[in-house]
């Protein structure tokens, strides 16, 4: 491309409204981090790819906001990487911290009448990741949200799946019907009758190859990877030209020591109902507020345990040699498989009104579904949380980790906090939102303020921003009134009138002792630091405003009086 054309492509760029998640814009004058360039290089690339750009591009020596009068960004010029070799260095770091390796399209230095003396308009001209393989920086890997930079996220599924061949378990490895595991067709057959029970009759006389194609895990006269991991014998494995996929369950005591370990391999048809009958079962009792028999529930949900399990198998990430877990702590069931969270974000599925479209392994799924074992309209994960709220247990715990991509499921066996039990009980209007951000409160974790102001206006809860908690009314109806009380604490007057208690009966007092004596008085919800400056103010308080106490001198260890009349 010529220069004249190269200014024409800058002068358009300038023009857009806003920078884009393919363009960036950066003032560089002098020097620019190298790592923050390459995390823009993992991002531009990732972006190009998914918006089906030539090319992404990061521009120096331009500021990033149009000049109303021309609707162009201004030129102010670079000096970054002024030589040759320094640029030559630069694209050399690049190549070799990026993964696909990214070798810049072009390194464009063009002069430009606006720029400062010495300096010019460097443009990169970054590829978009190969189709199928999203570009990571020193491991890790970064996209945008229209200006704003930050992890791939659930695009890191989005480009993974662009392969012609992602469904990994869609291709064909075998002709030979012996490396079958006899007893996982049967188990296969049943479940298959269980779902259909109209074509019972014909399953009966289907050869093995027919029922694996009514299955759509055999195709012209081979089998399939999703037809190994459903139905392959221990052996057949070595097929797979990954790890060797297996499920595995741990027993672990509530320090995360192991106690025992489990290994279940193919056919997963087997395994599946193997490791499920690990779990071990118990009654949970939960007292209902005013009555005097309690609920009794079993500690775990099997249609839920099988549900989350079934996830794992379904949607893992094969390719990576991954293999399921289920560790299992005296308090709760971990679930943790490799592949990143397709929908991306968990709210999403909660909230969602349509199915969901894309899958990691659409022919292993597929066969799961005419098997009975899973749906793929996306509504599992909204019918765990409903059964656990049903319950009246917390709420599954997902957690999404991006190097590498994973995903890890908790259940719970027993409650946290009884208070969100009664309220489940006691309020019977509550929506799943409600119920997702009470359950977070009760976890004392942060929720969205939009939420926490929803929940307040219907005086669900009260209390601190940093530490909302279950609100009077509530707990008066859900038999919560203690925990109430040491969840708000004292009020103000009588937290003056034990100072004031205190100072008389010996006396004086240090800030220690006061702070000794009201400490427990505070609310419980409030961190140290906060009970520490709600006592630092209240002697203020109490001495400047009240007038009713003094100190010695101002500082620490002062000692605190009663003021003379």
């Amino acid at each position: 491309m010529k220069m004249d054309a190269w200014h024409y492509k800058l002068d358009e760029l300038r023009a857009l409204s806003a920078e884009t998640e393919w363009v960036e814009f950066k003032t560089a004058a002098q020097s620019f981090d190298i790592d923050e360039l390459g995390r823009y290089a993992s991002s531009l690339a990732n972006e190009a790819n998914l918006h089906e750009q030539a090319c992404g591009w990061l521009i120096f020596g331009v500021k990033d906001h149009r000049d109303p009068t021309t609707g162009l960004r201004p030129v102010v010029g670079s000096a970054f990487k002024s030589s040759t070799s320094a640029l030559n260095e630069l694209k050399r770091h690049i190549a070799q911290g990026t993964s696909p390796a990214i070798a810049f399209q072009a390194v464009i230095e063009l002069p430009h009448p606006d720029c400062t003396a010495g300096s010019r308009v460097l443009m990169f001209q970054i590829p978009p990741a190969p189709r199928g393989m999203p570009v990571s920086w020193k491991g890790h890997w970064y996209g945008r949200v229209g200006e704003a930079q930050g992890g791939l996220g659930a695009k890191y599924e989005a480009i993974r799946l662009q392969a012609a061949a992602m469904d990994w378990t869609a291709v064909v490895v075998t002709r030979d019907e012996a490396v079958l595991d006899t007893a996982g067709v049967a188990r296969g057959r049943e479940l298959y009758a269980n779902k259909h029970p109209t074509r019972a009759m014909e399953l009966v006389s289907w050869s093995v190859a027919r029922f694996l194609s009514e299955l759509g895990v055999a195709r012209d006269g081979g089998f399939t990877r999703a037809a190994l991991l459903l139905f392959g014998s221990t052996q057949s494995a070595s097929l797979l030209g990954a790890g060797s996929p297996r499920l595995t369950w741990k027993l672990l005591n509530a320090a995360h020591a192991e106690l025992d370990y489990a290994h279940f391999k193919l056919p997963l048809i087997q395994a599946i109902d193997a490791l499920t009958a690990k779990v071990r079962m118990h009654t949970v009792r939960i007292l209902p507020p005013g009555q005097l028999a309690p609920l009794e529930v079993s500690n775990y949900d099997p249609w839920v345990i099988r549900e989350a399990l079934l996830n794992c198998v379904a949607h893992q990430d094969y390719t990576q040699g991954g293999r399921t877990v289920v560790s299992e702590l005296p308090d709760s069931l971990w679930f943790e498989n490799e592949g990143a969270f397709i929908p991306g974000d968990l709210a999403a599925v909660l909230n969602m009104q349509d199915s969901i479209r894309r899958y990691r392994n659409p022919c292993l799924a597929d066969a799961m579904v005419e098997l009975g074992l899973i749906d793929t309209i996306g509504s599992g994960i909204k019918r765990m949380f409903r059964t656990q709220k049903d319950r009246l247990f917390p709420l599954p715990d997902f957690e999404f980790r991006q190097q590498p991509p994973s995903v890890k499921v908790c259940l719970y066996g027993q409650e946290i906090d009884p208070a969100f039990s009664r309220l489940l009980l006691t309020v019977t209007d509550l929506s799943l939102q409600d119920v997702v951000a009470l359950d977070q409160i009760q976890k004392k974790r942060t929720i969205d303020q939009t939420a926490v102001a929803g929940l307040r206006r219907r005086k669900l809860i009260e209390g601190p921003k940093g530490g909302p908690y279950l609100a009077a009314a509530v707990a008066n109806a859900a038999n919560q009134r203690a925990q109430y009380a040491r969840n708000s604490g004292l009020q103000k007057p009588t937290l003056k009138q034990l100072v004031l208690s205190l100072i008389d009966q010996f006396g004086s007092a240090t800030r220690e002792d006061i702070s000794q004596r009201l400490i427990d008085a505070l609310p419980s919800m409030l961190t140290p630091q906060q009970k520490a400056d709600k006592i630092r103010n209240l002697l203020a308080e109490m001495s400047n405003k009240d007038k009713t106490i003094s100190a010695n001198h101002p500082g620490r260890g002062a000692i605190w009086q009663r003021r003379a009349e």
